[in-house]
């Protein structure tokens, strides 16, 4: 009985191993000038629908890019694609970053232009899954992550859930919670869900 446990732990362990060992594993994507992704986007409350779109314009040194907003306007993000304001690398959300793989865990500090705030967060690659949104059906990797600053007038917590998936090198999938607390006032959530509904690849 004793030697059939053993046997039963042993394949146990190697199933184990092979499922942990079959997980995937995604590389930093080969960004195309070119590459253009369209999102319809609704927010509550409100119900409000909108659309937005991003657009690799020129590939820069130091690993950015120049990316083009719907509205024309132009701006840089990191190698993960992560928006870098006013191109400030200390301004940078950590939103992602490459290898991706389940269970994956960072922290990062953002800075503003005002030195009294600053911007904590944590992220996690929760889950590798299917999802599927106007553009189509996609495997990717899902990222939690809890966001927050405050001072003494005002404090601000952001939950994202993000589907990045490389079939279409970004994400296809965004939800993003918004919570605001001021003293003295009842705090307010919005909750803005996007989806892609069409990726171009560049040439």
């Amino acid at each position: 009985m004793k030697m059939k446990r053993a046997w039963v732990v042993a394949i146990g362990l190697c199933a184990g191993h092979g499922i942990a060992a079959s997980q995937p594993v995604a590389e930093k994507p080969d960004w195309k000038v070119g590459d253009r992704w369209e999102f319809r986007q609704s927010t509550t409350p409100g119900d409000q629908s909108t659309t937005w779109s991003r657009q690799i314009t020129e590939l820069l040194p130091e690993n950015r890019i120049r990316v083009k907003f719907g509205n024309g306007t132009l701006e840089q993000y990191d190698a993960a694609f992560n928006f870098i304001p006013d191109g400030r690398a200390e301004f940078i959300r950590i939103l992602a970053q490459y290898p991706l793989k389940v269970g994956d865990q960072w922290t990062y500090t953002r800075k503003f232009a005002n030195p009294a705030l600053e911007e904590t967060g944590t992220a996690k690659v929760v889950a590798y899954e299917s999802i599927t949104v106007p553009a189509g059906t996609f495997d990717c990797y899902r990222v939690d992550i809890d966001a927050s600053f405050n001072n003494k007038q005002y404090s601000e917590q952001r939950l994202w859930q993000r589907w990045y998936c490389p079939k279409v090198k970004w994400i296809a999938k965004e939800r993003l919670e918004t919570r605001v607390f001021q003293p003295r006032s009842p705090g307010t959530t919005t909750v803005a869900s996007s989806e892609l509904a069409k990726f171009t690849p560049g040439e």
